[in-house]
């Protein structure tokens, strides 16, 4: 994994008696209350799922994922069951799964993408394009929310939610450079546990609720177990259910 930037911040305050108790009654009220401010949400959210220092030297981790697609009407699309895994430290990867009688695979290695299929390598730039949009997408998705705090990434407090009867943060994502058109990231995070909820996905064409129904905590970190995405419509009710996922046999190597 290419060594990225921490984010640091630094505060110098030199205080005695009664000021330093000042100073840390507002501290505590400001991370408690209702002035937290985006980053330090993300920070709290991190330490909830394990720490980003011990994400930060994850050599390889792997798990299984069973993917179902749905179309508009309620029937099933597709459905597969995948094995992922990511070094991060090598930048190397794959993902591997069976369907319609073949074996197939995405392979991530010296920066280019390799599809294969039963053993035979796919040079179609089609499929080459829609490998490499799975795999970094699949990257994308394991990687949160511990990628959210590198320099090129903006966060920002949006107006709290109730999510279940739960008081929730909103933090929206984007990066910088982003095109006006860019996909756009929000994370809906509840007040007390500091677990993510939710995330609201507005794309090009459609926008996604995807709901986190439970987790796993077998390792040192709080990973997704069972999430479902429903396509939203324009006001932002939910129309139906597009995918539902499960993940399992989660392993992490340093």
């Amino acid at each position: 994994m290419k060594a990225e930037k921490k984010r640091t911040k630094l505060y110098k305050t030199e205080v005695k008696g009664f000021g330093f108790f000042v100073v840390l009654s507002l501290f505590f009220w400001s991370c408690q209350g209702e002035r937290l401010i985006a980053n330090t949400i993300i920070e709290q959210t991190l330490e909830v799922y394990g720490g980003l220092e011990n994400w930060r030297n994850i050599d390889q981790l792997s798990f299984d994922k069973q993917v179902t697609l749905f179309l508009e009407n309620g029937d099933l699309e597709r459905k597969t069951d995948q094995f992922q895994l990511f070094q991060f430290q090598d930048d190397f990867g794959k993902i591997e799964w069976g369907e319609n009688d073949k074996s197939h695979m995405i392979i991530y290695e010296d920066n280019k993408i390799f599809k294969i299929e039963n053993d035979s390598t796919i040079n179609s730039p089609v499929a080459i394009e829609n490998a490499e949009r799975a795999f970094f997408a699949s990257e994308f998705v394991i990687k949160q929310p511990f990628d959210l705090l590198r320099d090129e990434v903006i966060l920002t407090r949006e107006n709290d939610t109730i999510i279940n009867s739960k008081d929730c943060y909103v933090v929206s994502v984007s990066y910088k450079g982003d095109k006006p058109d860019a996909d756009k990231w929000y994370y809906v995070i509840d007040k007390e546990s500091f677990l993510i909820l939710a995330n609201k996905v507005v794309l090009k064409d459609h926008t996604s609720w995807v709901e986190n129904l439970t987790y796993d905590s077998s390792s040192d970190f709080i990973f997704n177990a069972h999430r479902k995405s429903y396509r939203l419509d324009k006001d932002g009710n939910k129309t139906y259910l597009r995918a539902e996922y499960f993940y399992s046999n989660y392993l992490v190597n340093y």
